[in-house]
């Protein structure tokens, strides 16, 4: 099977190595939503799972929900305020990137923006575990 797009090939059975794609800047992209990744591919999302499952033992969804978090907590180190970046990264409602964020890094994001100027702050060579209060 040949997939073309736009006059380019992007996946051809028939090749062993295939050309490589940014897979994180692919999930920025696609807005994190599987169907837009398929899309911009140019292939179904049940191939895709397919070959997500194949190559990395996870379901694209799973792969992009931790890319997304990946990406917030980036930000936050660059500080970036935490409404601009629900926003940033296609969160409908700020509501939803605050329990999005509190479930994947059991914090609430107003903490990690502060574990997170607190570890930017540590010189080198000082004790560099923090402990997350409960």
């Amino acid at each position: 099977m040949i997939v073309i797009k736009n006059g380019r090939v992007l996946y051809d059975s028939t090749r062993r190595v295939q050309d490589p794609i940014n897979m994180v800047e692919l999930a920025f992209q696609s807005g994190y939503k599987v169907s837009e990744m398929s899309k911009l591919i140019g292939i179904s999302s049940r191939h895709l799972e397919r070959m997500f499952f194949d190559a990395l033992g996870v379901s694209p969804k799973y792969w992009l929900r931790q890319q997304r978090m990946i990406r917030a907590r980036y930000l936050v180190r660059e500080g970036f305020p935490l409404k601009h970046i629900s926003v940033f990264l296609g969160f409908r409602r700020y509501s939803h990137f605050i329990a999005e964020v509190r479930a994947f890094y059991d914090i609430p994001p107003v903490q990690m923006v502060d574990l997170e100027k607190r570890r930017c702050t540590l010189e080198p060579g000082e004790n560099n575990t923090l402990a997350i209060a409960s």
